[in-house]
């Protein structure tokens, strides 16, 4: 029995599938089997997972009836034999120690799952590549490095982490509770339930603060970027309504449900104003999401107890307050999307710009910059004497003088929060105008600083 079964969904990815590949089969575990599961690809996708099956005795390739995601993961699963099921989608790749390492923890802990952080990437028009790390501890409830159990999901009010495929699982675990994918058309969306009968059933959890998994977004056919996000959520959520309805799940198992489905209802639907429009049916869709949690409010499973009372707030107001929502939720878009492009515009006529630090909050200043056409990035200061004379991102760090007497026309952007007063007085010592400063105030969240959609259609060259 190989020790991790590694299934790789693919349909039509021939720019991304060899990079996966290589780093599927260059894993530092050498007893796994490799299920590449293909929905008809027909842009030479399928070619090469043979090429690479006569080549490699690990690799099986199995083809799908279906165009659907959910479809090819339940036939992945169906075909594993391996102690342990990972998941590696087909424009994404892994690092080497990945499997090696989620392995000796899960039989050390004895672990139904080990999930980790992950770096999202991004490419520009260059080849150049940016890379974020996104922390589970960070953005979610997890804790690491002890046992997680679905208590700790159900009594935390954050959301849970929503990510499948930076993790291994216990196929015993997955065939035990009877976890599976909804088998709906499409790719998009159809990990959501899966995810949280995962959560629902877990017994011993563990999560590593460690990032091996590299999650692409400049795959514009990516489900991340699809307009029918709501309507896919909305399938996701009833789905798993049945799932915890036949399973009887108690009280405070259905109230978790409850207040994530209210979570998954509206905010996707913001995001989606932000950067697009959505497809005909949302409207219809985001109606019977209010019906779905109207219900459960009516039932107590929906509770003002179980959530923050930000999200409450928002929970009432999509409820009870439709057009009122639809305001906000396009008001609050316009914003968010306004601000981003002040900003790049402002940037942008620019000869030279610096971010002063060189951290994680300058890090994600310069991919969302970047990542929108800003060209001008010129450095990074930094007050941290050792980064002197390195290099951030492919960027040179330098001290002020230096930045100063190399780019005297600088424009400088405070990327450091917390010492954000002291460099803007640092900054007025050395005689810069203050007119030449701004602080970084924009979103520091991986995925809106790589966002494709903004910069192929919104923000390129700062227009």
């Amino acid at each position: 029995m190989p020790k991790i079964s590694i299934i790789m969904p693919s349909l039509n990815v021939v720019p991304y599938i060899r990079e996966c590949l290589e780093s599927v089969i260059s894993q530092t575990l050498q007893d796994i089997e490799i299920l590449c599961v293909d929905a008809g690809s027909t842009d030479g996708t399928q070619d090469i997972l043979y090429e690479y099956a006569e080549k490699d005795a690990r690799i099986q390739v199995i083809a799908s009836a279906q165009k659907s995601y959910g479809h090819q993961m339940n036939l992945g699963i169906e075909n594993a034999s391996g102690e342990y099921i990972g998941i590696v989608e087909t424009d994404d790749f892994i690092l080497p120690e990945m499997y090696e390492e989620m392995y000796a923890y899960a039989k050390e802990n004895d672990a139904e799952f080990v999930k980790s952080d992950f770096d999202v990437f991004t490419t520009l028009s260059d080849g150049k590549r940016l890379f974020l790390k996104y922390s589970l501890g960070k953005y979610s409830s997890v804790k690491y490095n002890t046992i997680f159990t679905a208590e700790d999901y159900i009594n935390n009010k954050n959301t849970i982490d929503v990510f499948i495929w930076n993790g291994i699982y216990k196929r015993s675990f997955l065939k035990r509770n009877h976890i599976s994918f909804q088998e709906t058309p499409g790719a998009a969306f159809q990990d959501c339930s899966f995810r949280y009968q995962v959560a629902l059933n877990v017994k011993r959890g563990f999560f590593l603060n460690r990032s091996f998994y590299r999650y692409r977004r400049d795959n514009i056919n990516s489900s991340t970027y699809n307009s029918k996000c709501v309507l896919f959520n909305l399938s996701e959520c009833k789905n798993l309504i049945r799932i915890a309805e036949e399973s009887r799940v108690d009280q405070k198992q259905m109230e978790f449900l409850a207040r994530e489905i209210a979570v998954i209802a509206h905010r996707p639907y913001i995001e989606l104003l932000t950067w697009g429009q959505p497809a005909e049916g949302t409207e219809e869709a985001l109606d019977e999401f209010r019906n779905i949690l109207k219900d459960f409010k009516d039932h107590g499973i929906l509770k003002q107890t179980s959530v923050t009372r930000d999200l409450w707030m928002e929970i009432r107001i999509f409820m009870d307050k439709p057009e009122f929502y639809d305001y906000y939720s396009h008001l609050k878009a316009e914003i968010a999307f306004e601000t981003v492009k002040s900003f790049l515009k402002k940037t942008a006529m620019e000869k030279h710009v610096i971010l002063f630090g060189s951290g994680y909050v300058g890090s994600c200043a310069y991919c969302l910059m970047r990542c929108n056409g800003i060209q001008n990035l010129a450095a990074f200061c930094d007050n941290d004497k050792s980064k002197w004379d390195s290099s951030h991102m492919g960027c040179p760090v330098m001290s002020l003088e230096s930045a100063l007497k190399q780019f005297a026309d600088a424009y400088f952007i405070i990327t450091n929060a917390a010492h954000s007063d002291a460099i803007q007085k640092q900054l007025q010592d050395y005689g810069v105008d203050e007119q030449r400063v701004t602080e970084y105030n924009l979103s520091t969240f991986p995925m809106d600083c790589t966002n494709m959609i903004m910069r192929l259609k919104r923000f390129c060259h700062g227009s």
